[in-house]
């Protein structure tokens, strides 16, 4: 045991002075978290979804401005969108098509004329095709206000014809055979506060890559240990090695062991430097993260093993991990939410450590328990259990 140990340590010492490792597992993750954390921020984060769209108001009459007042003028859909006003309607369309704006409303010229005339009329309702869902929010919102309107406009016209029937002495505040104004159009009461309902702990996009990034990162580990094995190969310090004493098994453990430290330091400078540097929220029970984060440090070691098994060269371990990493990390949500990616991927997600990691952290983010993260853990620790029996059986000493 104590050999075991000692080439873990020894290990686990010569990656730490590695700079170019520290970089890549350290410092990149880090960089990528802000980078991408940043630039996604307003998707998932705060209480505005900063949709840009655009009114163009065509409207001879009062009834296009009312529109126009109802939908600048509300709280809520000012917490939705960024609402640009523009007299310009082929502009308008071109930058819809352009994708510079995600939809827009243009009202037509006739609009006061046909509601007066009782005439059916339609607004224009413009949707960049590249967004779906905030474009429908938009349309969803213009359709609860044109229904809104509907009914004060019904409402209007048949006190109108009320009146009419009975006479303008029904009324004597008001003069011989004037109509009633319609009240100032609201969209105050437009039902888009279940955009913001939550059945889950909503996760900030910087959140979201911070457990994305770590759960790829923390792989990383695996190629610098395999590293480390091939070159001691290839330099006969293994020959020298298995000259003493310590038995194949006690130096593959201590290698596999100084992966494992390594990972559970790299896992708590990027746990805490998150938490430091971007605030990020990694849930109210550590020792479920912990834990998470502890399965993939194991699975990150068999990993190594593997890699030191199928690589004869440094060089060849360079190509072969970052590309098996970096499918691991695209197919288990570190760049793409899983629910986002196609169907076809499923069989490889489930082999894959980093997508029951991130899950993991996530599910954690958003309350789960030890119990809950229990069986992701599970999953990670028997990927890596197989890749190092795989990684054991194959492994060349000279």
């Amino acid at each position: 045991m104590r050999t075991l140990f000692t080439i873990a340590g020894k290990d686990a010492r010569i990656l730490v002075r590695d700079r170019t490792a520290l970089l890549v597992m350290l410092a990149m993750p880090l960089a990528l978290i802000f980078i991408l954390g940043s630039a996604l921020g307003s998707i998932g984060q705060g209480d505005s979804l900063d949709i840009d769209v655009a009114i163009v108001n065509q409207d001879a009459g009062d009834t296009g401005q009312r529109f126009v007042d109802g939908l600048t003028g509300s709280k809520e859909i000012d917490a939705l969108f960024n609402i640009e006003v523009s007299d310009d309607a082929d502009a308008v369309r071109t930058a819809v098509e352009k994708g510079d704006l995600t939809a827009a409303l243009i009202i037509p010229s006739d609009l006061t004329e046909k509601i007066t005339a009782g005439e059916p009329v339609g607004l224009e309702v413009l949707q960049d095709p590249g967004s779906k869902i905030a474009g429908g929010i938009w349309a969803g919102v213009v359709r609860a206000g044109v229904s809104s309107a509907s009914a004060q406009i019904i409402a209007v016209q048949t006190l109108q014809e009320e009146l009419a029937a009975a006479g303008a002495g029904a009324q004597p505040s008001a003069p011989q055979g004037a109509a009633p104004e319609m009240p100032p159009m609201t969209f105050d009461a437009v039902a888009v506060r279940e955009i913001e309902a939550q059945v889950d702990k909503r996760i900030s996009m910087i959140s979201y890559y911070s457990a994305g990034m770590t759960g790829m990162f923390l792989l990383f580990g695996s190629m610098f240990g395999a590293f480390s094995f091939v070159k001691e190969r290839r330099e006969q310090t293994l020959a020298r090695m298995l000259s003493t004493p310590a038995s194949k098994l006690a130096i593959v453990g201590g290698k596999a062991i100084g992966v494992l430290m390594i990972g559970a330091g790299q896992f708590a400078v990027l746990l805490i430097g998150t938490q430091m540097l971007f605030g990020v929220d990694w849930g109210q029970n550590i020792g479920a993260t912990i834990l998470v984060g502890a399965a993939e440090a194991i699975a990150a070691a068999g990993l190594a093993m593997t890699l030191a098994a199928l690589g004869k060269s440094e060089r060849a371990i360079g190509g072969i991990a970052p590309a098996a990493i970096m499918l691991f990390a695209a197919t288990g949500g570190s760049m793409v939410p899983t629910e986002q990616l196609p169907k076809f991927l499923l069989p490889v997600q489930v082999v894959s450590p980093v997508y029951w990691t991130v899950n993991g952290f996530l599910d954690v983010m958003r309350g789960a328990s030890v119990a809950d993260v229990l069986p992701g853990a599970g999953a990670v620790l028997a990927i890596g259990a197989v890749l190092f029996a795989f990684g054991v059986w194959r492994l060349r000493f000279e």
